[in-house]
Parts: structure tokens; C-alpha cells; sequence
């Protein structure tokens, strides 16, 4: 495989492994991927707000060589925006040089493109309405969980249904300080981006995607629901190796 190779960053709640029936296709496409598994409960080891999920990103994105593409589906938007940022901004040795240029491309999937100083949930603005009071998220503690019922509404609307139930038993608590928390950098300012919105997401509303969507370099869209890499993997796909060979 040629190229750049596309990192995958998951959303919250979610892990590595929501990108798993994505994988195929981008391997039909020759893309050279690697989904990253963010810190946090029953996920990998490290701290579970969004500085240090930002700081896990950025060293897994220092561990690779040559040219990259980074990808953030939902919360994974906010994480990439920051970590990549540190790269871009504190990190190279000169214009063009180090780890910051070699991100060529940021691609954002129903994903928070957030200013600095903005916070997932400052920028998740109108919310969708679910059609019951009780579908939202419940605090536990210091950490965030979605029940079954929400969740299949949220991110699943329009997936298999054997695919929706096997991405729900996979879900795990969230940290608060993951949405709640403003980032403080913004890689887009300087490295170029594509945003996908998706049309019928009930979980980040069309209307705040399309905000968001204001700042990138190109806009796309999807008739789809939250979670593309589920319901529609090879028209995300076939988005996901144009970036990468714009990016490359």
C-alpha cells in the first residue's frame, strides 16, 4: 500500500473497533489504516478527559512515519483538533518539516470541528429532540452512560439491526470531562480539511454539523445516520481514499 496511512479516531462511548465493518472496504481501496483506541473504562490505560486523550493521540501519532491523514468521527473530532494541533504547532522544526507536516489532511464524520475555547457541548447546538424524555445520556459518578434504547436511536437509526445491537453491547462509560471540556488548540486553521455531514444524524443535529462544517476546506454529505462506518461503510470509504489522496 501507498500513500499516507489514515488514522481513525472513535467517538465517545465507542472504541477502535466501531470502525471495524469500515476496514474492508478501505482495504479494497488500498489505504494503509490504523483505528486508534482512546484511553478510558474497560479501553486502554491512561487518563479518560479530553487533554489525555488528546496527549494518546498525539504520541500514537509521533510512533508513525511518513504522511498521515487523521479522522475523527463524532468526540474523535475534538480529540484531533487538539492533538494534531500540539503536532502542527509545537512540535516541528520548521515550516513544512516534523510531525505537524506531515498531517496532510483532517477529516471530520458528524465530528466536532471545534474553536479553540469551544467545547463539544457549546458547539452541539440545536440538539436533536429524541422522541422520548428518557433517551439521553445518564451521569454516573464522573462518567456518562447511554442506554440501549438511547443509543440504538442516537447512533444507530438506519444500521442492520444485528449491527446496531453488537456496537451497543461495546459501548462504555464516558468520562464528563471529554464533551465538557473546550479544546485548546485548533489544528484546521492550517491543515487542510473535509467534513461529512451526516443528513439524518440524531445524535449531533445536521444544523450544528453544517456550522462546524463552515470552517473546512470541503464539505460532503451522507444520507445516513450517526454512525456511517455502520450504516453506509462504502460510500464512507470511498470519501475516506479521496482524502487520503488529497492529503497524499
Amino acid at each position: 500500500m501507498t500513500g499516507p496511512t489514515l488514522v481513525l479516531v472513535h467517538g465517545a462511548w465507542h472504541g477502535a473497533r466501531s470502525w471495524d465493518p469500515l476496514l474492508p472496504f478501505l482495504e479494497e481501496a488500498g489505504l494503509r489504516t490504523l483505528a486508534v483506541q482512546l484511553p478510558g473504562v474497560g479501553r486502554a490505560p491512561g487518563r479518560h478527559d479530553l487533554a489525555g486523550h488528546s496527549a494518546f493521540l498525539r504520541a500514537e501519532l509521533e510512533s508513525l512515519t511518513g504522511p498521515l491523514v487523521v479522522c475523527g468521527h463524532s468526540y474523535g473530532g475534538a480529540v484531533v483538533t487538539q492533538a494534531v494541533s500540539g503536532l502542527a504547532s509545537g512540535l516541528d522544526s520548521g515550516p513544512g518539516d516534523g510531525l505537524g507536516g506531515r498531517v496532510r489532511r483532517l477529516v471530520y464524520v458528524a465530528a466536532f470541528m471545534l474553536e479553540v475555547g469551544e467545547s463539544c457541548v457549546d458547539a452541539a447546538v440545536p440538539a436533536p429532540v429524541p422522541p422520548e424524555p428518557h433517551l439521553t445520556s445518564v451521569a454516573e459518578g464522573d462518567y456518562l452512560t447511554v442506554s440501549e434504547e438511547a443509543a440504538t436511536h442516537m447512533f444507530y437509526g438506519d444500521c442492520d439491526p444485528a449491527l446496531a445491537r453488537a456496537a451497543v453491547a461495546s459501548l462504555t462509560p464516558e468520562h464528563l470531562m471529554t464533551v465538557g471540556s473546550p479544546v485548546t488548540g485548533a489544528a484546521w486553521h492550517t491543515i487542510p480539511s473535509t467534513y461529512v455531514v451526516c443528513e439524518n444524524d440524531q445524535a449531533l443535529s445536521p444544523v450544528a454539523q453544517a456550522r462546524m462544517a463552515e470552517r473546512a476546506t470541503r464539505t460532503l454529505s451522507l444520507d445516513s445516520s450517526h454512525s456511517p462506518m455502520l450504516s453506509r461503510p462504502r460510500e464512507l470509504a470511498a470519501i475516506l481514499a479521496e482524502a487520503a489522496g488529497n492529503g497524499g
